[in-house]
């Protein structure tokens, strides 16, 4: 990331043009990133839990009933550097948020080596590497560039498809919220079941309201050493 970068200094109306050419991540890294996660995403439906060489016999049949991306790659607010990227696999083994706590584990187990399987034969242009796994419920790896200049921080979630076929102009039914507050689950337990809705809250904002959430993330990765507070770049 160019920390030369000064947003103070730039007239509000070059400010798109700024965004474009130096806050967000290289098209080459980000088209090869697309790439890998989209082959990614065809395995796994391929797969659909079909027994395997190298698979534990834990984990229950299952079959990907749809994926989607999320995080800020998939809302369109990642920052050149580092961003992160959320990929959602909804699975029909999950016939509950109870189902899906108590078969998650088994069911990364097989993910984990469905992924080591599959990458190799790696993207041209990228490396992957295996993060420490401190996110219950979900499998995290990195996506790095050659020169490790750009890098996206994955998360793979399987998850329970609460929310079945969604569309954008039709509110949930309330049951569905009903069943998650009945379901005894912790803070966040359950968020990626509605990934769906918060990518399409932020994909159907205007342009210009990801370039202002591009500008505050590179503040605050800017002001974070000096100040040696605030943590990670907000995940927006």
């Amino acid at each position: 990331m160019d920390v030369d970068v000064d947003v103070c200094r730039t007239p509000a109306a070059a400010l798109d043009s700024l965004v474009a050419r130096r806050l967000q991540p290289p098209p080459g890294f980000v088209g090869a990133a697309r790439r890998a996660l989209g082959a990614l995403a065809a395995a796994l439906r391929e797969r659909g839990g079909r027994p395997g060489p190298g698979f534990g016999a834990a984990a229950p049949p299952w079959r990907v009933l749809k994926i989607a991306k999320g995080g800020s790659a998939g809302r369109g607010t990642a920052l050149r550097g580092g961003c992160d990227s959320q990929l959602v696999v909804f699975l029909d083994c999950f016939k509950s948020y109870e189902d899906q706590r108590a078969l998650r584990m088994e069911i990364l187990a097989e993910m984990r080596a469905l992924l080591g399987s599959w990458w190799q034969q790696p993207i041209p242009g990228l490396s992957l590497e295996f993060l420490e796994q401190d996110t219950p419920g979900a499998l995290r790896f990195r996506l790095a560039s050659a020169d490790l200049e750009n890098w996206m921080d994955v998360s793979l979630v399987p998850a329970f498809d609460a929310l079945g076929q969604l569309s954008s102009s039709v509110k949930p039914k309330p049951e569905v919220y009903a069943s998650l507050l009945s379901s005894g689950c912790q803070k966040g337990e359950h968020a990626a079941c509605f990934a769906e809705l918060q990518r399409n809250f932020v994909n159907t904002r205007p342009a210009k309201l990801k370039n202002l959430i591009l500008l505050v993330k590179h503040w605050h990765r800017q002001v974070r050493p000096l100040g040696g507070r605030g943590g990670a770049v907000p995940g927006m």
